[in-house]
């Protein structure tokens, strides 16, 4: 099967010529310094951004022609000087982004409010979401169960901003969002007609939510043309010092304004993982959240310690590409999140991999010995992090090792030449996690068991709320249970598949040269605990596990040791008999089973083993679907990912390529 190539960068080379950055290979300038008030005038008083801030409706904004960042700088000190309540998504399109010092150049042309950073040193292709500042979404406070947290409304001067590195029709056709204003100011359609193709328009028209309106600085009659066949009413404004007109139009259809997020509310059913990233996700978005454990059966979010790390797989497909977004997705997110919370907020009496939370990642922790800690003081938590960067792998594989020499991406150094580090990776410390994302969304999770649970939720959510399961291996017998042949739901008795994990706590030899300084991957992942000489060792992998599986098992113990001791021989090790057992659920594609099943019913399952990989930016989809803001996945991966891909007849809301948005059902579905 043929898979889209990956989006590709040209490098920007920029001259400064007096108060002008010039792009050197098409002799146009990225802006002067006078020029601030000319796209002032021009987008955002000419596509109506102004007026439409007033009103505090949630927008998106999309650009062609990111640049320096100017446009984006500027709609965010309009959103500041009125104090805009509302959810704006920021859509920057850039065939040759800048490096960070590129930036400063165009930087010092400007006032310091309207300076833009770069991400990072040197620009990466694809879509990269962009972190904004951290914050937690409410005050730690507990709440009431099953009462709905609301984020409190107030002013937002910062959008979400995500950024397409690539060419620029080939970037939208990718990207799956309900745009309602747009801003095309690439290079002169003289000097770089490549933005300004037939094929570009088409994209737009299919974004374009009824009565979206542009600004552009051109007043071609070429693009106008381009602009009315793709559905366009078209018209020139007067235009800014020397120019005599630019052109401005209005999308078919009617605009009519988002439904606000605030005024739904979701439910989610399961608190491990995959319940805490969408918890987490709709909270940033503004949606009150009703959070639900299950205790039908232990999943693997509870495993003691969790690593996220990167690894190449030259898969040209979904799996290969959602594995590289979901990492720098899990980096942005529980970094943001990480920093955004004290440690008296994450605080927490038990030791990790000691759950004190009702939820669906509940794994048994089993100690075969008495005498046992099983957990640790306030004080000693205090000096664990929540999360840990860095992690190291052994490469003793031709074909990985010729992976990892072509990566370019995720940055990485060899540090021997069987291993190599990857900065990024993070390990991270689950239970305070658990904890931490509770107290941050004010929502203790109301436990739920029985066949009945679902039908119950269903049968009290107000009108408009949707419901997301994702509960491991228990959302099967919540679907099931409730499944008619005509409710479009999709069975889940043939799709997941249990696959049993245990992992074991080791002493570790205390001898200086043998200090295990980060988590090591080698095969199985060795984790080591914060200011202590024992590690977590595993997990196992069992796809056919027997109804006692949550018994721990010598065999398994002895197999993990014996993997480590043929990786590592120089570095002795003992079970400490503590173990953790948990399942995970997986896929015969071995892809996460991710969006909407109708209008009510969302579903986040079948993650495996990459729970902790792919839980924040699959959440991110999922919410971002909901409210048709901008998603920050590839359109074609996204789809890849259908709840109903196995069924012989797809759920309403997949049919075809569509993923239909609930709570803004007035516009068109996207078919990216």
């Amino acid at each position: 099967m043929a898979f889209p190539d990956p989006l590709q960068i040209e490098p920007a080379r920029l001259i400064l010529d007096g108060d002008r950055i010039v792009d050197a290979d098409h002799g146009d300038w990225y802006f002067q310094y006078d020029g601030i008030d000319e796209s002032h005038y021009v987008y955002l008083e000419g596509s109506g951004l102004l007026d439409r801030l007033q009103s505090h409706d949630d927008l998106v904004v999309g650009e062609v022609g990111f640049g320096t960042g100017l446009n984006f700088q500027l709609v965010c000190a309009a959103m500041a000087k009125v104090g805009y309540r509302g959810r704006l998504s920021y859509v920057g399109v850039e065939g040759r982004p800048l490096t960070a010092a590129q930036a400063e150049v165009a930087n010092s042309l400007r006032p310091p409010a309207l300076r833009w950073t770069p991400p990072g040193d040197q620009p990466r292709a694809g879509f990269v979401p962009v972190p904004m500042p951290a914050t937690t979404c409410l005050p730690a406070a507990s709440a009431p169960v099953g009462v709905p947290v609301v984020a409190p409304a107030a002013p937002n001067t910062t959008p979400d901003l995500l950024l397409l590195h690539g060419e620029a029709s080939d970037a939208l056709a990718r990207l799956v969002a309900q745009v309602d204003l747009w801003f095309f100011d690439g290079f002169s359609p003289a000097k770089n007609p490549d933005a300004w193709t037939p094929a570009l328009f088409e994209e737009v028209a299919r974004l374009s939510r009824p009565g979206a309106r542009f600004s552009t600085f051109t007043a071609a009659s070429e693009i106008r043309h381009r602009l009315e066949a793709a559905g366009f009413r078209v018209a020139k404004r007067p235009g800014w010092g020397k120019k005599r007109e630019h052109l401005v139009g209005v999308f078919k259809g009617e605009w009519t304004p988002r439904l606000a997020a605030g005024g739904r509310s979701l439910n989610i059913i399961g608190a491990g993982i995959a319940g805490q990233s969408l918890a987490l996700a709709a909270c940033a978005a503004g949606l009150p959240v009703n959070l639900h454990g299950t205790a039908m059966t232990p999943e693997g979010s509870a495993v003691p310690l969790a690593l996220v790390n990167f690894r190449p797989s030259g898969d040209p497909g979904p799996l290969g590409h959602l594995r590289k977004a979901a990492f720098f997705a899990a980096q942005q997110s529980y970094g943001t999140f990480a920093r955004g919370i004290s440690e008296s907020e994450a605080g927490t009496s038990a030791g990790p991999g000691t759950d004190t939370g009702t939820g669906a990642g509940t794994g048994a922790i089993n100690p075969k010995a008495s005498g046992v800690d099983l957990g640790h003081s306030r004080d000693q938590r205090q000096n664990r992090p929540l999360v840990r960067f860095g992690a190291e792998s052994i490469v003793n594989d031709d074909r990985l090792r010729a992976r990892w020499d072509r990566e370019r991406d995720v940055t990485h150094r060899w540090i021997s030449e069987d291993r190599v580090l990857v900065p990024g990776a993070l390990c991270l410390d689950t239970a305070a996690f658990r904890q931490a994302v509770f107290a941050s969304v004010a929502c203790t999770p109301a436990a739920l068991d029985g066949p009945d649970a679902l039908a119950n939720i269903l049968s009290s959510a107000e009108p408009g709320a949707l419901t997301i399961i994702a509960a491991g291996m228990g959302s099967l017998t919540l679907l099931d249970a409730n499944s008619e042949p005509d409710a479009g739901l999709p069975s889940l008795v043939e799709t997941l598949r249990p696959n049993r994990g245990q992992q074991d706590e080791i002493q570790l030899d205390t001898d200086e040269n043998c200090t295990l300084r980060r988590p090591l991957n080698f095969g199985r992942l060795l984790l080591p605990q914060t200011g202590r000489d024992r590690a977590w060792l595993g997990a196992s992998f069992d796809r056919d596990p027997p109804t006692d599986w949550s018994a721990p098992r010598d065999a398994d113990t002895t197999d993990n040791l014996q993997r480590l001791a043929r990786a590592l021989p120089a570095m002795p090790a003992q079970s400490t008999g503590r173990t953790w057992v948990g399942l995970r659920a997986t896929t015969p594609d071995h892809l996460p089973l991710a969006g909407l099943i109708g209008h009510s019913l969302g579903l986040l399952v079948g993650l495996g083993s990459k729970g902790f990989l792919y839980a924040p930016i699959l959440s991110q989809c999922l919410i971002a679907e909901v409210l048709g803001r901008p998603l920050p996945l590839e359109g074609w991966v996204w789809r890849a990912l259908n709840p109903g891909r196995f069924e012989d007849t797809p759920p309403p809301s997949a049919a075809g390529a569509s993923r239909v948005n609930t709570f803004n059902s007035d516009a068109p579905a996207n078919t990216a």
